[in-house]
């Protein structure tokens, strides 16, 4: 048994008992009193019947709470190593094992709610009732803040009563974890009722009831002379306004209450004593005449009521230590068996596997069904459950006493074998998957399961296992899924991308401070002068060993992980440090073009950055041409054509970068303020004549179009005189490509198109 586990078995078990020695002394120190108290006899006898009452309902209420509670908590250690909270509580496996929980104790229904109010419940006739909302509940409300309670008697249509709710919290890896839900159990009222009979208090002459602290009944039984469809103890004459001042000032300082009252020329006495549970009073109510007349007996019966009392605290140790047991092994079962194949799970593997391992190498395998979402979609998931069944049944078959296999997660399986060799695993595997094969998905189709497997050696000197089944995953992975069983053998090269990504995203900030990443530029020229009518800069990562980290390497990186921004507000501000020295030293300026990310337009404050930059060099935002690419155009108009209109009031160029390499729309041209056009390289690409015709004719139209609506065109990509020729013949404006040049160094570019003019040198 868990250590945890065995605590609180301990402290239960510690608290009953000391609640056993509390009831005991009490009854002992109140029987040798008893003569000292006989001229107060009618107050304090109805004070000590009062008393019982209240104890023995909250006995009961307490030990349905600490059932609850000891329920809680082992859901709570579940969810903190198992299932995710929310999956965990409305899962039909759960949801099975609390339908067994239920059936072994006295709970009418037992149920599960999440922290958004939705409960699946479970009754004793198995049926269960599922997304039930009970947002709006107030003890479900109080068991979410971390109060366990019971709440107000209501009438319930399912079980056709009026009933009592329980209700606890769950947390999430013992009490001071957060509140993951609430468990809740539904009672009868009747139980309630019950053990405020007339015939357990004073010999059938005391009545008692449970009210609210307005009076009103939680609980009612026989009664001397209130009414039967009275809702408070109040709606009777026989409470004056007086007496009910008197009663509502003491439960205003929550304090017990006695006196006397006359009703049709009796007297009674009646007792309002506090309880332990919410705002609820036990009161008891007695003709005063059987107070004074034979004292011994009303003390019998208070030596019969403790014997009861102590004999249900007895039978409800006894049973919570009969549930607390069933309930434990029902949550190792959960704990460490998978609950659709009966086999280890993952966290049994791990912990199983460490003794199987020896100093010769094993074979750990991560066994994957590669068709499982086909299977699932075309023929039911209790279909793909069977062969899950299956697939453990062939493994349970051809396992050796020192091998070992688990159902690990997202529906694979591990298993280590006995091989230290390749061959040996293949020869194994092959078995393996002929068993599999055997089973057919579908009765009329011949269609089976697709295997696939990656295998990882190990022995008991692997430093972590976790990496190693990882490893073998990543393996499994890396499989075609293309034939049937396919097997590959773990390569440290697999790792070789997550290394590269693990170094970029290590070095990105140092290398954006220490300047690692250069600007490149290529120019664009015009197709009339031949001159440059600008330039894109284009990062390159250079490293202070020489090494280089290559664009396709680093960008899509940056895409994933949002630094893409924080560079892209480099680039600008390399371009406009540029465009300054250049400005400075009288060399003729030509616009530079700077690509923005996708996450740039959805950075708060972009327009607001970029003017703060274009500020601080002192540079005109018509220097800055901004591209963004068709495909963001696209994914986001509205959002993108609210920042593009912004840069244009601020005075910024606007070019849509990579047009027709995606699925172009001339709306984008009509919905965006676009200022220039850059037509991709596939625009030159033609397979044969009939594909240079429709080229040509749809280039013709786009740059017509886009010189109607002032836009400039460039065109990407261009390699060969031939293809010059061929754009200038279309009228395009710019042409950029590795005819006229490849990306350069900003030195270079300045040599080679911005020369200072020789009047300004002299």
């Amino acid at each position: 048994m868990p250590k945890h586990i065995h605590r609180q078995i301990v402290i239960a078990f510690s608290l009953i008992l000391a609640v056993c020695i509390a009831l005991t002394v009490s009854f002992y120190i109140f029987s040798r009193n008893g003569a000292q108290v006989q001229h107060e006899e009618a107050a304090h006898s109805l004070e000590a019947t009062a008393e019982t009452a209240r104890n023995i309902v909250n006995s009961h209420i307490q030990g349905n709470l600490q059932t609850l509670v000891t329920l809680s908590s082992f859901i709570g250690y579940d969810s903190d190593e198992g299932l995710p909270p929310q999956q965990l509580l409305h899962d039909p496996a759960f949801l099975a094992q609390l339908d067994v929980v239920n059936s072994q104790n006295e709970f009418l229904r037992m149920g599960v709610v999440d922290t958004t109010g939705q409960g699946s419940f479970v009754l004793l006739d198995g049926s269960s009732q599922l997304e039930q909302d009970l947002s709006q509940d107030s003890a479900v409300q109080r068991a979410l803040a971390g109060e366990g309670n019971i709440s107000f008697t209501f009438w319930d249509d399912t079980l056709g009563c009026y009933v009592n709710r329980y209700a606890v919290p769950i947390y999430q890896g013992g009490v001071d974890g957060p509140v993951i839900g609430v468990l809740t159990g539904t009672n009868n009222t009747d139980a309630l009722r019950e053990l405020l009979s007339p015939s357990l208090l004073l010999n059938g002459q005391v009545h008692a009831h449970i009210v609210n602290s307005e009076g009103k009944f939680v609980v009612r039984n026989q009664t001397y002379f209130i009414s039967e469809d009275a809702r408070s103890i109040f709606d009777t004459p026989a409470f004056s306004d007086e007496l009910q001042q008197t009663i509502l000032s003491a439960f205003a300082v929550n304090e017990s209450a006695f006196f006397s009252l006359t009703n049709e020329g009796a007297l009674y006495e009646v007792a309002l004593i506090p309880m332990d549970v919410n705002d609820w009073y036990v009161m008891c109510v007695v003709p005063q005449r059987i107070l004074v007349t034979d004292l011994s007996q009303w003390f019998n019966l208070q030596r019969i009521t403790f014997f009861v009392i102590f004999l249900l605290v007895i039978l409800l140790t006894l049973y919570i230590y009969r549930m607390m047991r069933q309930n434990n092994r029902s949550m190792n079962k959960l704990t460490y068996f998978d609950s659709i194949t009966g086999a280890y799970n993952r966290v049994r593997f791990l912990q199983e596997m460490p003794a199987k391992l020896t100093a010769d190498p094993k074979a750990l395998i991560v066994l994957d069904i590669d068709n499982a979402p086909t299977i699932k979609d075309l023929y039911g998931l209790e279909r793909f459950n069977s062969l899950l069944r299956h697939i453990k049944e062939a493994l349970d078959q051809q396992m050796g006493p020192t091998e070992l296999f688990c159902m690990g997660r997202n529906e694979r399986f591990l298993l280590l074998l006995d091989c230290a060799e390749p061959e040996q695993v293949r020869q194994r595997m092959s078995r393996f998957f002929s068993q599999i094969r055997q089973f057919r998905v579908s009765e009329h189709q011949n269609y089976q399961a697709v295997c696939s497997a990656g295998v990882r050696f190990v022995t008991n000197t692997t430093p972590d296992l976790e990496r190693a089944i990882t490893e073998a995953a990543m393996t499994a992975e890396t499989t075609s899924g293309s034939r049937q069983d396919e097997l590959l053998f773990f390569d440290p090269a697999i790792y070789e991308p997550v290394i590269l990504r693990n170094q970029i995203e290590e070095s990105m900030d140092s290398a954006l401070i220490s300047g690692e990443f250069v600007m490149k530029l290529q120019p664009k020229i015009d197709l009339v002068t031949g001159r440059p009518g600008g330039a894109e800069a284009l990062v390159r990562w250079i490293r202070p060993d020489g090494l280089s980290f290559y664009p396709d390497q680093f960008i899509p990186v940056f895409e994933k992980n949002g630094f893409c921004v924080e560079l892209d507000f480099y680039m600008v501000e390399q371009a406009c440090r540029t465009l300054r020295r250049w400005m400075d030293e009288g060399r003729p300026v030509v616009p530079i073009s700077v690509n923005q990310c996708r996450l740039m337009l959805y950075e708060a404050g972009y327009v607001q950055r970029l003017c703060g930059i274009l500020n601080r060099w002192n540079i005109p935002p018509r220097l800055i041409v901004l591209e963004v690419t068709e495909s963001l155009a696209l994914e986001s108009i509205d959002r993108v054509r609210a920042v593009l209109i912004g840069l244009r009031s601020q005075g910024f160029a606007i070019s849509m970068d990579d047009f027709g390499s995606g699925y172009s729309s001339l709306n984008t041209l009509k919905d965006l303020p676009i200022d220039e056009l850059k037509l991709d390289r596939v625009f030159l690409a033609a397979r044969d004549e009939t594909d240079e015709e429709k080229r040509d004719l749809v280039m013709k139209n786009v740059i017509h179009l886009a010189q109607e609506l002032h836009i400039t065109t460039v065109v990407e990509g261009v390699e060969t005189i031939a293809q010059v020729d061929f754009i200038r013949s279309m009228h395009c404006d710019l042409a950029q490509g590795y005819y006229f040049d490849r990306p350069i160094s900003v030195e270079d570019f300045e040599a080679k198109y911005l020369p200072i003019p020789l009047s300004d040198l002299a």
